[in-house]
């Protein structure tokens, strides 16, 4: 087993819920991260919460994220909602007692707004002893390091972080020397996915259909996991190919296709994944 977290979105999104935590378990993952479509999938299947417990229990997976959080701007009332998932998100909360929730913001808003939703966010997430960590993704509102360490900063949470998207770090074009003006115990996960040399036109449809297995693409692994890893940041890891091409293998197949690079990288660099408990 290694200590790494299968994403959701490395596998296709028709992946029937026992099927993925199957499929973690084989490819020798330790955790899955889940969104309220995987687990109101698990409900369609006919898994009730115990059942669900019970599946992970049997396979030795965790829960260790979930998200993703997009809408947590506070309205007139001035409080900060969590997503139209709101309530699913809170009950996996309890049910799982995972690590942390992932947020975005797909808008752009004002950088004062997005600093005190965030702000208020990890608050209601604190009381659910959860970390939060914000995703820059290049085409959303919260396009790139620079803003996420701002909001982040600006918010100054004990459980508000970064999740380092190697795929978005890459397309959102910052320079790689920025890596270390981020605290390092701010980094709370690493995603590991590849990128082509040319980007497609649209950034949104390379990002959800055409990422690349780590040593496929131009990712310069050696300076940005390098420089992550080498100043103290101790993220937990996370495997994140959105690609067709694994979408269209069957689950077991494409957890294990994903799997394979990040652990020779990793190995490589010399990382070793921690686990968060």
């Amino acid at each position: 087993m290694h200590n790494l977290i299968l994403n959701a979105q490395t596998l296709a999104p028709d992946v029937a819920f026992d099927a993925r935590v199957k499929a973690a378990a084989a490819a020798g993952y330790r955790g899955i991260s889940i969104r309220p479509s995987e687990y109101n999938g698990a409900l369609k299947q006919g898994l009730d919460d115990a059942a669900i417990l019970e599946l992970l229990a049997a396979n030795n997976i965790e829960v260790t994220e979930i998200g993703l959080a997009t809408t947590w701007l506070p309205g007139a009332g001035g409080q900060a909602g969590v997503d139209a998932d709101e309530a699913t998100l809170w009950h996996m909360a309890d049910l799982f007692k995972p690590r942390q929730l992932n947020c975005a913001m797909w808008e752009k808003q004002s950088l004062p707004d997005m600093i005190r939703g965030f702000g208020v966010l990890c608050d209601r997430a604190a009381a659910k002893g959860l970390l939060v960590a914000m995703e820059f993704i290049p085409h959303s509102g919260i396009r790139d390091m620079l803003v996420g360490r701002q909001i982040v900063n600006g918010a100054a949470r004990p459980n508000g972080g970064l999740i380092f998207d190697t795929w978005h770090f890459h397309r959102g074009g910052t320079a790689h020397e920025a890596i270390t003006t981020v605290p390092p115990e701010k980094w709370f996960t690493l995603q590991l996915s590849d990128a082509r040399d040319v980007p497609w036109p649209e950034v949104r449809e390379e990002s959800r259909h055409g990422r690349l297995l780590p040593g496929e693409g131009v990712i310069d692994f050696d300076s940005i996991v390098g420089r992550l890893m080498g100043y103290g940041a101790k993220p937990t890891i996370s495997v994140e190919v959105i690609s067709d091409a694994l979408h269209r293998m069957e689950p077991a197949v494409a957890a294990r296709t994903a799997i394979e690079p990040c652990v020779a990288l990793l190995d490589r660099l010399g990382v070793n994944a921690r686990w968060w408990k």
